[in-house]
């Protein structure tokens, strides 16, 4: 504006002075309009889909999920805590700075520097590790300095908070960060009430048919949780070598709950239950990221990790005058991951990437009480394979396969496999408008250690159940295709659709006794798993960016083959709206009942409630203040509901608890920064251990 301003007030006086000249002028004058430049802040191609934030939506986020949130992406899904995933429910990738971010560097972010956002379907370059779908926070860079930045919230109402302190120190080429938080939980409302359904075979041929109906009148459940994380960076033009070691305290000493239990017919007595539980965890993890820029084109990134994790865990379920179960579990768990890329860049000729990752997982379970066994599992996987990609102005392709080498021991039986993956991506950007992407993906999957176990675990005097040493990994195709329009700022629009298929699958079968069901897994002889959604998504930016509109529809099919066999599907969608005026933020979000199937083992299909959320926020570069309520119409427990129906055994479930039920949120960030052009960003993270191998 000044120099606009200034070069109007120029030609208006040299236009007066040589009015007042006695020689005549001869240029007829002409008033100037006032130019106004709108810089792009949303941009599509080929290869990458970029999204600069506007320091309204940088205030008003306390974090990168909810600065996502602000944004629209047209890629992305409605925001949920800090699950982020594509319109199409596909699992999204982040990072900040071409690094792997979790929910504590999320936490951990100072919005303020975010320059802009970036989002990628099948990047290549090697730093994303080979994920499919990724979001990428750019942050703002600096010579020296440090900060310290602290993030806390507290759920009234549920009863849980946390506390987080970062710190950043950069000096020259190194930048440390040291992390700690805190997390915990004071739940007296979660508990979950079933109707059974059980068809028991019976010695003279007849099938005995009964319905067990646990309805609980008592919960309280106590967690808590701990972490310190130390991160060491060193970057140059051509290295960058990250080195994270952190740690995860995690105790749950009370997850108790009591009631009753009836039959009908009455051919069993009524009576009192009691189940108490108790679960502890202890976990140390260990992630490197070091990336090699070379000449001629060839660049190297490995990724070494590994974690340890010793869990814990005891459940004593009692009914009153009737039976006791007790039951206890420790597991030591060890993981460790390589991944290796190299690239070489033949100019226009695309480039070639060779990749070889590599896995190992140790479980060391034991259970003790209704069972006393033993299980020691041991599997790796090695994986080699190649991708080519060309890209053109306007054309970006890939296309890549390989194989995985899977074994597998458990005890004295081994298993072992070898199988194909493949990976297919085209994407055309028409202009910087609008763009086409489409995908496939085929590979087998390692199972859950669990799945594995032969130990048979009895819940209550009617219920048990076991895993399969046998079970080996499934296999997956999926493939979708997408559409982005982005005509200005002011609107963006996407239509996509998402195909999956599961073959060779493992699930739970329903085994029937004249005592009982025993719940195993089986692999032979079952159906495929099936899903499809489609929908589309729009944003509109009005009132000069003050008033942001994002919404989307969808409807989602899924088919589950034998044992359950069952089709279901179910239209989903949320509106959510943002205003902006000063420092101050204004939001409303609703979303549709989010019906879905639990995972392609269980055949329970799952029926959420809807939410709706009212948002006021304050917010500068180094403060941001923020309150939300939640449902406030209501004030019942009940959160969802599941069913699962076989040949032998059904059952209904209600879970109690408070993710759909009234509360208020009250959240702050402070951040302190020291020396010159502080980098923020990036910051140390909660490093979460090995997952146990305990069944449940």
């Amino acid at each position: 504006m000044k120099p606009i301003i200034t070069f109007i007030m120029v030609f208006l006086c040299t236009f007066v002075a040589l009015a007042q000249t006695e020689t005549p002028d001869t240029i007829d004058a002409k008033e100037l309009n006032e130019v106004v430049v709108e810089a792009k802040l949303q941009r599509t191609s080929a290869t990458v889909s970029t999204y600069i934030p506007t320091k309204r939506q940088r205030n008003a986020a306390q974090n990168g999920p909810e600065l996502l949130n602000h944004m629209a992406i047209p890629q992305l899904g409605l925001v949920s805590g800090n699950s982020v995933t594509t319109n199409s429910g596909q699992k999204v990738d982040l990072y900040i700075d071409y690094v792997p971010a979790s929910e504590q560097d999320l936490n951990g972010m100072r919005m303020a520097d975010v320059k802009k956002v970036e989002y990628f379907d099948f990047p290549t370059d090697p730093r994303f590790q080979g994920s499919q779908h990724v979001v990428n926070f750019i942050m703002q860079k600096y010579e020296y300095g440090g900060y310290v930045k602290a993030y806390a919230n507290e759920f009234f109402i549920a009863n849980s908070g946390q506390l987080n302190l970062f710190s950043k120190l950069q000096y020259k080429r190194m930048t440390y960060d040291i992390g700690v938080g805190s997390w915990y939980s004071a739940n007296d409302h979660k508990s979950q009430s079933t109707i059974e359904t059980y068809r028991l075979p019976q010695l003279d041929g007849s099938i005995k048919t009964f319905e067990r109906i646990s309805e609980p009148d008592y919960a309280k459940t106590r967690q808590q949780s701990y972490w310190p994380t130390f991160k060491a960076t060193y970057n140059t033009d051509n290295i960058t070598m990250v080195n994270t070691l952190g740690a995860n305290f995690f105790r749950s000493p009370k997850q108790n709950t009591a009631g009753s239990v009836h039959f009908i017919p009455a051919d069993y007595p009524s009576m009192e239950y009691t189940n108490e539980q108790d679960n502890h965890s202890n976990s140390i993890t260990y992630s490197g990221n070091w990336n090699f820029i070379f000449p001629k084109g060839n660049s190297l990134s490995f990724n070494p990790y590994y974690s340890y994790a010793h869990t814990t865990q005891h459940t004593l379920y009692s009914e009153v005058g009737g039976s006791t179960f007790a039951n206890g579990a420790k597991d030591d768990s060890h993981r460790a991951t390589a991944k290796l890329r190299f690239i070489h860049d033949f100019g226009k000729y695309g480039s070639v990437t060779g990749i070889l990752n590599g896995t190992l997982l140790s479980n060391r379970t034991s259970y003790s009480g209704t069972s006393d066994a033993s299980d020691r599992l041991t599997t790796y996987r090695v994986g080699p394979g190649a991708f080519y990609n060309f890209k053109t102005e306007k054309f970006n392709g890939l296309i890549g396969g390989g194989f995985n080498y899977d074994h597998s021991k458990l005890g004295d039986t081994s298993e072992h496999s070898t199988q194909p993956w493949m990976d297919l991506s085209i994407q055309y950007g028409f202009n910087s408008k609008n763009s086409i992407s489409l995908e496939f993906h085929h590979a087998t999957w390692t199972l859950a250690s669990s799945y594995r176990s032969t130990a048979v675990i009895q819940s209550n005097p009617l219920f048990s159940y076991t895993g399969n040493p046998d079970v080996s990994p499934y296999k997956s195709f999926d493939a979708s295709l997408r559409y982005v329009l982005i005509p200005n700022n002011k609107f963006n629009f996407a239509a996509f659709c998402n195909g999956a298929l599961i073959t060779n699958r493992y699930a739970f079968v329903y085994q029937a006794t004249p005592d009982g069901i025993l719940r195993t897994i089986q692999q032979k002889g079952m159906g495929d798993y099936s899903s499809l959604i489609y929908g589309v998504q729009g944003t509109a930016r009005l009132f000069n960016n003050s008033l942001m509109i994002n919404g989307q529809i969808a409807h989602s099919i899924v088919q589950n083959g034998s044992p359950f066999d069952w089709t279901r599907n179910k239209v989903l969608w949320y509106l959510q709206a943002f205003y902006y005026t000063g420092g101050w933020n204004f939001g409303l979000q609703y979303q549709s009942p989010q019906d879905y199937c639990d995972g392609y083992v269980n055949g329970a299909w799952i029926k959420n409630k809807s939410a709706y959320t009212a948002i006021v926020g304050w917010g500068n570069s180094k403060w941001s203040l923020k309150g939300t309520l939640t449902n406030p119409f209501r004030w019942n427990w009940h959160a969802s509901s599941s069913e699962t129906t076989s040949a032998n055994y059904d059952v209904s479930t209600k879970y109690y608890n408070t993710n759909y039920h009234c509360y208020v949120l009250v959240s702050a960030t402070y951040t302190f920064g020291f020396g010159k052009k502080v980098q923020r960003g990036n910051e140390a993270t909660q490093q979460m251990g090995t997952a146990s191998s305990i069944l449940k």
